[in-house]
């Protein structure tokens, strides 16, 4: 929408950027790049470096550790097999490097990168375009949700639902008439607005004047000003200044705040009063309201201000920008998920607390306003943010400082916005949101997401994907841990007790680069819990490498680690070949990650319960990693290369039973953990 581009009191000079979508002029430029403001607001913003997400730190401290101490354990398992086992060294340096892709999670930074770059591409799908990654983790703990009035919560089309007059005659938009004493209001309405308008507001008007007071004498088509009086700081009003019948005389139409409107009117104050009550009213069913005058004026020179007319004071207009039908559904699953909704708003409080009822944003009437927020320091503003979520009539540097408060409180914030005075606050937020119908590049550049279709469900539908994308890392980051801790001990433990070796760097290359990575992938198709916006924000603490995520994960590991070594144990014992047992045991593991998958997806159920919610990426994998063992195992050189043997009956049975003990230990441990489930980061 055209705005007033004028900085402080000096009306003789632009803002750089701004575009001028009608009419000639000429400017001088006195400043450029960083010495204008909006290159002030581009160096700033270029300067802010993007903070690390929790993720990223997280996972970089975590492998950080893993390295060091699986390089040690690798160098002592080397110098064990070449000084203790009588390997060879090579055969020893092989067995140590094979031990530490054994130990370092390599699948990890796949994950992350792999789940927030699909998570990014699933968000486009709701009309969220992601320019920065890491925002899609933080999605996922939003508590605060500030968003704009116009555009987003409401459809941004404006029209005119309600005619008042000063001595309180209404009508509204279902009357089938208009009845003669609105023609003048109607009538100089449009003459302050210009005949082919950009401005929403200025386009209902003109709209409505058409279509009452096509073919009276009340439509001038014809008439051009002569001379404009535009919207300034420090009147909140514009006047088209027309030449009249006679030589000497103007006709005079104005339009603007009310309150502006009336000061020009120079009203008795039992009036103005009167009219302000109405204005009152009508803002308080939600319809942002115009006061329109109209006046003469007799002389050739032009009085500077718009105070040096007499206006006669028509009445009112109540224009209604309808809410989108999809946000009271949105708000409320917003609310189940408990996050709060903060609405900033430069309309009159009255308009933005009808607004907040009617979606259902807010239980809370009090509103707070930019004059208000003004006067407080930042203590008695954050208490009083507390108990507040409606702000109206806030300049947009006010919304920065809203963001900033929030965040000092420890909320974790969305924050909407579309102009170029916006950028900071959006930059600000953990989760910047630029309008991208009709948000400016400045903002678009500073957020993190781009709302393509400017819906506030669009926001939800977000937030509701970046919760699904946390819970399937969390998963995810589980199943790996759960196999490497069996990975780990039949390398190692073998060597230990003088065993034959279970497995070979071989047997770790293909479980560590091709069957493990897919199966994790498998969780980023893990669709949501259903009870995902019913559950409040995670806290921003929280970590898929959380202590009691791994905790689970090291026992599930290492509980199925027992299993395979026992079975390896008896094998070996009862006089079985080592290949034989290889094989045996191998099988049980292979097939054994499919069960640690089933078991990771959702804790609170058996590992072998059919889920509600399908995944298609189950069958595929399940299929693919039977395939595959099947070409290790049945063909003669890959057989050979593994140090496998053909399987029997009596082998089958044995890799059958370590599966049944395994599935059995894995049910225990979900029976056990279960009522604790929710202390888990996901479940």
């Amino acid at each position: 929408m055209p705005v007033t581009k004028l900085p402080g009191e000096d009306t003789g000079q632009l803002f750089a950027s701004t575009v001028a979508t009608k009419g000639v002029g000429v400017a001088e430029v006195r400043a450029i790049a960083s010495a204008t403001a909006v290159g002030r607001i581009g160096e700033a913003l270029a300067t802010t470096v993007e903070p690390v997400s929790g993720l990223q730190r997280a996972s970089r401290r975590l492998i950080r550790n893993l390295t060091v101490g699986g390089l040690l354990l690798a160098a002592a398992y080397t110098l064990l097999g070449w000084l203790w086992d009588g390997h060879g060294l090579l055969e020893s340096v092989l067995a140590g490097i094979a031990l530490t892709m054994a130990i370092l999670p390599e699948e990890i930074p796949v994950i992350l990168t792999v789940f927030l770059a699909l998570g990014a591409w699933r968000i486009s799908r709701h009309k969220v375009l992601t320019r920065r990654v890491p925002a899609v983790e933080a999605l996922g703990a939003i508590s605060v949700l500030a968003v704009d009035k116009t555009g987003t919560l409401t459809q941004n089309r404006m029209r005119v639902a309600e005619l008042r007059l000063p001595d309180g005659s209404a009508h509204d938009r279902d009357a089938r008439e208009l009845p003669e004493p609105f023609h003048a209001l109607v009538e100089f309405a449009m003459l302050a607005t210009p005949a082919d308008p950009f401005d929403p507001m200025e386009k209902a008007i003109q709209q409505f004047g058409l279509h009452w007071l096509t073919g009276t004498e009340h439509v001038h088509a014809e008439w051009a000003p002569e001379i404009e009086y535009a919207l300034s700081p420090e009147i909140l009003a514009m006047t088209h200044v027309f030449r009249g019948d006679a030589r000497d005389t103007h006709l005079l139409a104005t339009k603007g705040a009310p309150e502006a409107v009336i000061d020009l009117c120079h009203l008795a104050a039992t009036d103005a009063a009167a009219i302000l009550r109405q204005v009152e009213g009508m803002a308080e069913r939600g319809l942002r309201v115009l006061g329109v005058a109209r006046g003469e004026w007799h002389g050739e020179a032009w009085p500077q201000s718009q105070h040096d007319f007499d206006f006669r004071f028509l009445g009112l207009l109540g224009f209604v920008d309808p809410p989108r039908p999809e946000v009271p559904a949105a708000i409320a699953e917003c609310r189940s998920a408990g996050i709060r909704i903060v609405m900033m708003t430069g309309d009159h409080p009255a308009t933005a607390r009808a607004i907040a009822r009617e979606v259902g944003l807010s239980e809370r009437a009090e509103v707070i306003t930019g004059v208000e927020m003004a006067a407080l320091d930042d203590a008695a503003l954050r208490e009083r943010l507390h108990r507040v979520d409606l702000c109206a009539r806030l300049k947009p540097e006010q919304k920065l400082r809203l963001v900033q408060l929030l965040r000092e409180g420890g909320e974790v914030v969305a924050m909407t916005g579309d102009g170029v005075n916006d950028a900071p606050a959006l930059k600000a937020a953990d989760v910047g949101i630029a309008m991208g119908e009709r948000g400016t590049d400045v903002a678009r550049e500073a957020a993190a997401l781009v709302l393509l279709d400017d819906s506030f469900a669009s926001i939800v539908g977000a937030i509701r994907q970046g919760r699904r994308i946390y819970d399937n890392i969390t998963k995810a980051t589980r199943f790996v841990f759960a196999v490497h801790m069996p990975i780990i001990a039949l390398a190692l433990v073998p060597t230990l007790l003088h065993w034959p070796v279970l497995l070979m760097p071989v047997h770790i290359v293909l479980l560590e680069l091709v069957i493990d990575p897919a199966c994790s992938v498998v969780f980023e198709a893990e669709p949501a819990d259903e009870g995902i916006m019913r559950r409040p924000p995670r806290a921003p603490s929280d970590s898929p490498f959380a202590a009691a995520n791994l905790r689970y994960a090291v026992i599930q590991g290492l509980g199925f680690a027992g299993i395979l070594l026992l079975g390896f144990g008896l094998l070996t014992g009862w006089g079985v070949e080592a290949a034989h047992s290889r094989s045996a045991v191998f099988i049980a593991l292979i097939v054994g990650l499919f069960l640690l998958t089933l078991a990771n997806r959702d804790l609170a159920h058996p590992a072998l319960a059919r889920q509600r919610a399908r995944n298609p990426w189950l069958p595929r994998m399940f299929g693919g990693v039977a395939a595959m063992l099947a070409v290790v195992i049945g063909l003669p050189f890959f057989r050979h290369v593994m140090g496998l043997s053909l399987p029997n009956a009596s082998l089958l049975l044995a890799s059958g039973g370590m599966l049944l003990a395994a599935l059995a230990w894995l049910e225990l441990l979900g029976r056990v953990t279960r009522p604790r489930a929710s202390a888990l980061p996901a479940h």
